[in-house]
């Protein structure tokens, strides 16, 4: 098969582009997924940088600012107006907490009234996710005191602060129970979602640029020249596409599989080889792209560009730069037209999971069925455009 033998060749020669879109992504999606860490058996808890201006002085804001000051770090900040937009503009605390006066009043009054509870002023912190936190705990001491007041109008509000912080402290016992058979780990899988990018663009980028060549007017005279159908013609440049694609999937496979041997060395095989499945199926999609870019007899320089916007779209739409649970409904639902979504919610069905099942293999087998169906439907695509070119010609 002469033409396998020159596509090949040909996509050999763009060697070059295997170190850029292979190797250098599967080093992105390692690195990526080194940023989560280590887990740790300890947990501790981070105390954020906390500020509070009680302008009330009443038992129930004394007693807010201690429920605050028992999970944060407290500094002092002066009342006035210069002094809080410096807090914010400055970052001096995650969370500042400004308590109105007659706060603690007009609290119990609506809680036994019915009506709305008096609001807070604070300013949360734009460089961490702490002041965010902290502006929960807050809410819910209020909420708290609340609905003690509104359940005991009776109460006066030493007994309503002293009846919510023995809630507070009665806790939830926790035990950690280690799995006979641990799952994926999310390192992986982090890899494995950002390995999406050289699956997809990388091999469209090396099939568009390495066959570009198969369209120069002196090789297709030559090839023209040979009695070879336009079937078996599309069957061996198809069969040289397979090739680089397989090629593209076995590197980074082994890279990944090689970064996290320790790891996947405790966790079932079928487990692993379901995730490599996915991953091949993301494969068949890359394939078909870049076929259907060489069948468009898109300019070499314009391949890259072309690859690179259209693999960060399905990136995104994967979840992989946003989780997709911060995603709108309506992003979601465009998501659903792209392969990158079924292909990620199979690999975070296998990270949940620790053994495989019927079911989870079912419904992981399904979503590989979708991205099939997109690698087929645009695969038929570029069949199509090749045939009308044909025909024009």
């Amino acid at each position: 098969m002469p033409i396998v033998r020159i596509a090949v060749r040909l996509i050999a020669e763009h060697r070059v582009l295997f170190v850029v879109y292979v190797l250098l992504f599967s080093v992105v999606g390692s690195f990526a997924a080194g940023s989560i860490g280590p887990m740790s058996a300890a947990y501790e808890a981070v105390r954020p940088v906390v500020a509070v201006v009680d302008r009330d002085n009443s038992i129930i804001s004394r007693a807010l600012t201690g429920h605050v000051a028992a999970t944060s770090e407290m500094v002092g900040i002066a009342d006035s107006t210069r002094a809080l937009q410096e807090a914010a503009a400055k970052n001096y605390a995650d969370y500042v907490l400004v308590i109105p006066s007659g706060y603690g009043d007009e609290l119990a009054r609506a809680a036994r009234a019915g009506a709305d509870a008096p609001d807070l002023e604070n300013v949360v912190s734009y460089t961490s996710a702490r002041g965010a936190l902290m502006d929960e705990r807050v809410r819910s001491y209020v909420q708290e005191l609340y609905a003690m007041a509104a359940a005991r109008p009776s109460a006066n509000t030493e007994e309503l602060v002293r009846l919510v912080d023995a809630a507070q402290e009665a806790g939830v016992t926790v035990e950690t129970v280690d799995a006979e058979m641990p799952g994926l780990p999310v390192t992986y899988l982090v890899y494995c979602q950002f390995a999406l990018y050289a699956l997809f663009g990388g091999i469209a980028a090396i099939v568009g640029v390495g066959l570009a060549d198969l369209r120069a007017p002196e090789v297709r005279q030559r090839i023209g020249a040979t009695p070879v159908p336009s079937t078996t013609f599309d069957a061996q440049i198809a069969g040289a596409i397979a090739l680089c694609g397989i090629a593209v999937w076995a590197i980074n496979a082994a890279v990944g599989i090689a970064l996290y041997a320790d790891e996947l060395a405790r966790v079932p095989v079928a487990l692993t080889a379901l995730m490599l499945v996915i991953l091949f199926a993301l494969m068949l999609v890359g394939m078909a792209f870049g076929f259907l870019i060489w069948q468009l007899g898109v300019r070499r320089e314009l391949v890259h560009a072309i690859v690179n916007i259209t693999a960060m779209i399905i990136s995104f739409l994967a979840g992989t730069w946003v989780p997709l649970a911060n995603m709108s409904a309506e992003v979601l639902a465009v998501a659903r037209f792209a392969p990158g979504l079924w292909a990620v919610s199979a690999m975070e069905q296998l990270v949940r999971a620790t053994s495989v099942t019927s079911e989870l293999a079912a419904s992981v087998l399904g979503n590989v069925g979708i991205v099939v169906l997109f690698a087929l439907a645009i695969a038929a695509a570029g069949i199509a455009i090749g045939r009308a070119r044909q025909a024009v010609a």
